[in-house]
C-alpha cells in the first residue's frame, strides 16, 4: 500500500470523523435550542397561568380573559409540538378543560359596598393588575400583541386598578364611620360614589353604586335623627333653665 494511498485513507478518515463530529454537534445544538425553547415556553405559561388564576373573577373582562386564554393555547400547542410527552399532553388537556368550563359571571356581593372583604385582598388584587399591565407591555414590545389591542387592554387595566383603589377608600370610610360616627365620613362616601360613577361602563357598577347610595341615605337619616335629638335636648335644657330663672 503506497504512502499516497495511506495518506488518502487518513484524510478520508479525518473527513469522516469531522463529518460525524459536525453531525453530532448539530444534533446537540438543535437539542439545546429545543430545550431552551421549551424552558422559555413553560416559563411564559407559568406566568400567564398565574395571571389567569389570580385575576379576581369579578373584575376580569371578556377581553382580558380572551387574551390570556389565546396566549396560553398558542404556547401549549408549541410545547406539545416540541415535546409530545404524556405529561405535556395531560397538562395541555387540563388547561383546555379548565378554560372550556363555562362559569357564571360573578356579581357584586349583595348588601356590601365593597368588592373585597378586607384591605389585604384588595392589595393582592392591585398587585395582580400591575403584573397584568406589565405582561401586556412586554408582549406588545416583543411583537406578540397588536399595539392598538395592547393600548385598549392597558386602559382597561388602569380602570380596574382605579376601581380597586376606590374599594380601599370605601374600607377606610367604613372604619372611620365605626370609630367616629357618620357625620365625619359622609363626604368620603360621596367622593367614592363619584369616582365609581365615572368608572361605570355598561352599568356594570350599578349594584355597587346602589349599595353606596343606600348607605348614604341611611346615614342621612341617622344624622337627621341625631340632630333632632340634640335639638330637643337643647330645648329641654333651655326650658329647665327658665324654670329657675327668677
Amino acid at each position: 500500500m503506497s504512502p499516497t494511498y495511506i495518506g488518502l485513507l487518513i484524510l478520508l478518515g479525518v473527513a469522516v470523523m469531522a463529518g460525524i463530529g459536525f453531525a453530532v454537534q448539530d444534533i446537540e445544538n438543535k437539542k439545546r435550542e429545543r430545550n431552551l425553547r421549551l424552558i422559555t415556553l413553560k416559563t411564559a405559561i407559568r406566568r400567564a397561568s398565574h395571571l389567569f388564576e389570580a385575576f379576581p373573577p369579578i373584575l376580569i373582562t371578556t377581553e382580558i380573559h380572551s387574551l390570556l386564554v389565546k396566549y396560553l393555547e398558542v404556547r401549549w400547542n408549541a410545547v406539545v409540538e416540541l415535546d409530545g410527552s404524556e405529561s405535556n399532553r395531560q397538562q395541555q388537556a387540563a388547561f383546555q378543560a379548565m378554560v372550556g368550563t363555562t362559569q357564571d359571571p360573578v356579581s357584586h356581593p349583595s348588601g356590601s359596598m365593597t368588592l373585597f372583604s378586607n384591605p389585604n385582598e384588595a392589595a393582592r388584587a392591585l398587585g395582580v393588575i400591575k403584573e397584568f399591565a406589565q405582561f401586556v407591555s412586554e408582549i406588545k414590545n416583543k411583537g406578540e400583541l397588536n399595539g392598538d389591542t395592547a393600548d385598549q387592554l392597558t386602559k382597561e387595566a388602569k380602570r380596574i386598578y382605579g376601581r380597586i383603589e376606590v374599594d380601599i377608600d370605601l374600607m377606610s370610610a367604613i372604619e372611620t364611620e365605626q370609630q367616629r360616627g357618620p357625620e365625619v365620613v359622609v363626604h368620603h362616601y360621596r367622593s367614592c360614589f363619584s369616582k365609581l360613577n365615572n368608572l361605570n361602563r355598561n352599568q356594570e357598577l350599578d349594584r355597587q353604586l346602589y349599595e353606596i347610595r343606600t348607605h348614604l341615605t341611611q346615614l342621612a337619616e341617622k344624622i337627621d335623627i341625631a340632630n333632632e335629638e340634640k335639638r330637643i335636648a337643647k330645648e329641654q335644657e333651655e326650658d329647665s333653665g327658665k324654670k329657675f330663672n327668677f
